[in-house]
């Protein structure tokens, strides 16, 4: 990935965050637009410090993900994090949004380690699926090098038959009363990347 990259990758996860009602329904009303891209450049920023960040080659899709264990923030980002918040999310959702963080947290697996999919965009102009392609080699590639098992979660229902098709299981689901919003979530364990694995170096 390179500097130039990064406009690009912002422009990406700006149209994600556009399209999950999640996102939307904390933003202010004043300057939505604004609003939403703050909220990429913190996400951008933030997981830059874990190495999370994969751009396809083609360069139509990015990733951001960390590993349980090496997800700490520090004061900063948490100042960086309170910034943003004051500029782009309405206060009336801070203590709901931590609240919800902590509960949809508490619905994962016990493991004592995953990799988690925080963000998985894509540039809305192009049609072409080599980018999701090269990004699921990527996940499960790092799956088996790291020996962990990958979550994910959506609110999003195409992106969860998306996931599905590509092998990840669901395990729960939690409907946010609150925000009247799904949240499903979904694991590929680790013997099934190397099932997986097996059938792509076999065909």
């Amino acid at each position: 990935m390179e500097k130039s990259d990064r406009e690009l990758i912002i422009k990406m996860v700006t149209e994600a965050f556009e399209q999950n009602p999640r996102a939307m329904a904390m933003l202010k009303k004043k300057n939505p637009v604004r609003s939403i891209r703050l909220m990429a450049e913190y996400a951008y920023y933030l997981i830059r410090k874990f190495d999370g960040i994969y751009l396809s080659e083609d360069k139509s899709t990015v990733l951001f993900y960390y590993t349980k264990k090496e997800y700490r923030r520090s004061l900063v980002d948490y100042l960086k994090y309170g910034q943003m918040f004051m500029k782009a999310i309405r206060p009336s959702q801070l203590l709901p949004t931590l609240k919800r963080e902590k509960y949809i947290a508490s619905l994962r697996p016990d493991y004592d380690d995953f990799i988690y999919v925080w963000i998985l965009a894509s540039d809305q102009s192009k049609t072409s699926i080599r980018g999701l392609a090269d990004i699921n080699k990527h996940l499960y590639e790092l799956s088996e090098r790291l020996q962990l098992p990958i979550l994910i979660e959506t609110t999003i229902e195409k992106l969860l038959r998306l996931y599905k098709y590509v092998g990840f299981e669901p395990y729960n689901k939690w409907h946010d009363d609150e925000a009247d919003i799904s949240v499903w979530f979904l694991q590929r364990e680790l013997d099934k990347v190397k099932e997986e694995r097996k059938k792509q170096e076999s065909t």
